[in-house]
């Protein structure tokens, strides 16, 4: 065997491994497929999830709660399987979250009146219940209060003037207050009880005084306070 035949049958030529390379680095030209997610499952269940969770939170925080939001977002993420069970449970309890939120404000709206008894302090208790009505009339009826018939029982005028009670309201002047004030707060959706219409009454003087002061009466007391 020749020498030159030794080397064409061990080396390889130059072709055969330029070709071996373009075979190795040979690019894909198959078309490529993009998976496009699912569209969203159960969106009408979903949407009612969304809406009782909603409500739920609305009436707890209007009740002055606070809901743990970030556990309620996590509901979008349940499994559709999950979703509708979900959904039910808490229809049931935004309905029972709406009846207590109903039974806060009549409770909240109902205005209290305060037995005149030893200890009981029914006129500081009815200055503090007009505060709901009427904002801002505390200081103010504390002070007139302070220097006409005081804080303690209801007294008739020392000079016989026919005034009398914490207020020393003039019987007359008294139900032309109070009627004007009843009015004004059962407008808002307060519940005055029956027992405020009475000229002995601490809620319906502290009522009375609230709506004359805050309607520019207060020239009607002459105490130092007033």
């Amino acid at each position: 065997m020749t020498l030159a035949t030794f080397i064409s049958l061990t080396i390889p030529s130059a072709t055969g491994a330029e070709n071996s390379g373009a075979a190795s680095l040979r690019i894909d030209s198959s078309p490529v497929v993009v998976h496009k997610s699912a569209p969203e499952q159960c969106p009408d269940h979903r949407a009612g999830l969304r809406f009782y969770t909603s409500r739920y939170v609305e009436h707890k925080q209007r009740m002055g709660a606070k809901p743990l939001l970030r556990f309620l977002a996590s509901k979008g993420s349940l499994p559709c399987r999950r979703v509708l069970p979900a959904a039910k449970l808490w229809r049931s309890r935004a309905y029972r979250a709406r009846i207590a939120l109903e039974r806060f404000q009549e409770r909240r709206y109902v205005l209290r009146d305060f037995e005149v008894v030893a200890g009981n302090r029914a006129w500081l208790r009815a200055v503090r219940e007009a505060q709901g009505p009427f904002p801002g009339t505390e200081a103010w009826l504390l002070s007139c209060s302070a220097s006409e018939g005081g804080h303690g029982r209801w007294v008739p005028n020392s000079q016989g003037s026919g005034a009398n009670g914490w207020l020393q309201f003039m019987e007359a002047t008294f139900w032309r207050m109070f009627l004007a004030a009843r009015a004004d707060v059962e407008r808002d959706g307060y519940r005055v009880p029956s027992s405020a219409a009475s000229w002995y009454s601490p809620l319906g003087q502290a009522l009375a005084g609230a709506w004359g002061v805050s309607n520019g009466r207060r020239h009607e007391w002459v105490g130092y306070g007033c």
